[in-house]
């Protein structure tokens, strides 16, 4: 018959072994900011005429933004709401051309100013990267007018030639949970382990002699 002692021993190196298996399958996680990528796309925009791409948005939600093109053209890129891309499309493609022989373009002499959150031109030697917030819930547009062309002179005759081919890209940053091992439990299990283990190994032999 074993010893008291060795009975304990084996207590204990059955509590390590159970702690042990506890750290095994509680593994411990940590958040940590990574950038994932929403939209990563080819864009071809016929001449004389624009491409949309829009994103639902809550307040402050950002997102990081990347357009470049490869042909030589005037190239314009906005991000708009709901409201101001309703009143842009009412003009677009003629919104930078000047009504009637007036002053000031199409949009601005219909009344219909635009005010845009973006408004960046775009060439091959002159990508687009910047970032965008949303200041409340909604849907937002990202806009490619390719209503110049490679001059404006060819504009005023509304003559944009060729498609413009790009890539545009959206990002955000966002918390990622990582999973590992519960070292401190695997640890402490596997030292409990050992001592039972080995207090029950040196009396198991008392025991037998």
């Amino acid at each position: 018959m074993l010893s008291k002692a060795a009975y304990v021993g084996l207590v204990i190196l059955v509590i390590g072994i159970a702690i042990g298996l506890v750290g095994a399958f509680t593994p411990q996680s940590t958040t940590r900011q990574q950038s994932v990528t929403l939209l990563n796309t080819v864009i071809s925009v016929d001449p004389n005429d624009y491409a949309t791409k829009n994103l639902q948005m809550t307040q402050g939600q950002s997102v990081g933004i990347k357009l470049s093109i490869s042909n030589q053209t005037i190239f314009f890129f906005y991000v708009m709401n709901q409201t101001q891309y309703y009143v842009w499309y009412g003009c677009a493609p003629q919104c930078h051309q000047p009504l009637l022989g007036g002053q000031g373009t199409f949009s601005q002499q219909a009344n219909e100013t635009t005010p845009d959150f973006v408004n960046a031109t775009v060439t091959p030697a002159t990508p687009y990267a910047g970032s965008f917030s949303a200041p409340s819930n909604g849907t937002y547009y990202f806009v490619f007018d390719n209503s110049i062309g490679p001059s404006w002179s060819t504009y005023i005759n509304h003559n944009a030639s060729g498609n413009t081919i790009g890539s545009f890209a959206l990002s955000e940053v966002q918390p990622v949970k990582n999973y590992s091992a519960n070292w401190l439990l695997l640890g402490a299990g596997s030292a409990v382990m050992l001592v039972g283990g080995a207090i029950a190994t040196v009396f198991w032999a008392n025991k037998k002699k």
